[in-house]
């Protein structure tokens, strides 16, 4: 049962690590992530995704209220009240979370290759299985 829920952990991290490739290849500057979510009181789960991002992980310190700071940000910003949400920075206090571990990050790099071919090799089945579920 354990294996079962860290295999889980592990896919829904490489998953993620599909959506940073894609931010990257924008070049995007992602050097550290904020983990925020009921999810992120798991210090397992922290760093699983340290270790699969191979990226520090922040924590705000207002971690409970930090989906509601960032729906205010986006009114904010979206009113006119915040010229950016590059505001929020000045706002939110983040502190140290994990770190990766660079023997698991490399690891990880290995799986995170042949789950990126094997999430590319199945592409046309992710579209017959959304054909068939309109039907």
């Amino acid at each position: 049962r354990a294996e079962m829920a860290r295999a889980v952990l592990e896919g829904v991290a490489l998953n993620l690590r599909l959506i940073l490739a894609a931010f990257r290849a924008q070049q995007a500057p992602i050097q550290a992530l904020r983990a925020i979510g009921g999810g992120t009181r798991s210090p397992l789960w922290r760093q699983i995704l340290a270790d699969v991002l191979n990226l520090p992980l922040l924590r705000p310190r207002l971690l409970a209220e930090a989906t509601s700071l960032g729906a205010a940000m986006a009114g904010g910003v979206g009113a006119g009240l915040f010229s950016s949400y590059s505001a929020a920075a000045s706002l939110v206090s983040v502190e140290p979370g994990e770190e990766p571990h660079p023997e698991r990050a490399r690891r990880y790099d290995d799986l995170y290759a042949l789950f990126s071919r094997t999430y590319e090799a199945l592409v046309p089945v992710y579209a017959g299985l959304a054909h068939v579920s309109d039907a």
